[in-house]
């Protein structure tokens, strides 16, 4: 009868791991089935389109357009790409300037610094990137807003 008993707790003591190894493994598939941010954008080929898109919207935009009056738009591409694909989990090695000294000159109003992105936002929306994407990409821009207006603590 003991043996019986011990065969039993044995055989549920498995039975139990097993089922906790499993729920583990579904667990962690699970988490790397989610896709980054990154790649809800479209990786690098969607941060292009996105990219390009907003640096159009942002000389046509009467707020800001003044901004990037000479500027070498595929050269701003390439670092806002870069940039963005670091910070949203992608594999790019972002190495241009940091956010405020990129900026410091610019003197940039609250006013500005919405109008700005919108653009990135409505670029977003036309490239077909889903409401809670663009919300996470909403929060990031403005996380960064002490840093581009030069108001970051230091």
């Amino acid at each position: 009868m003991r043996m019986i008993l011990i065969r039993r707790l044995t055989v549920l003591t498995l039975t139990l791991m097993a089922s906790a190894i499993s729920m583990n493994a579904f667990a962690s598939e699970d988490q790397v089935a989610a896709p980054s941010l990154y790649e809800r954008l479209g990786a690098v080929d969607g941060l292009n389109k996105i990219v390009n898109d907003t640096i159009a919207l942002h000389h046509e935009n009467p707020d800001i357009a003044h901004f990037f009056d000479g500027v070498d738009d595929d050269q701003l591409a390439h670092h806002v790409v870069a940039f963005f694909a670091a910070g949203t989990g992608g594999p790019a090695n972002y190495e241009g300037r940091d956010m405020t000294s990129a900026h410091a000159t610019m003197d940039i109003s609250d006013a500005e610094y919405d109008s700005a992105v919108a653009d990135v936002l409505s670029a977003a929306e036309a490239n077909g990137v889903d409401a809670e994407s663009r919300a996470e990409v909403g929060a990031i821009l403005e996380s960064l807003r002490p840093a581009v207006m030069g108001t970051a603590a230091e």
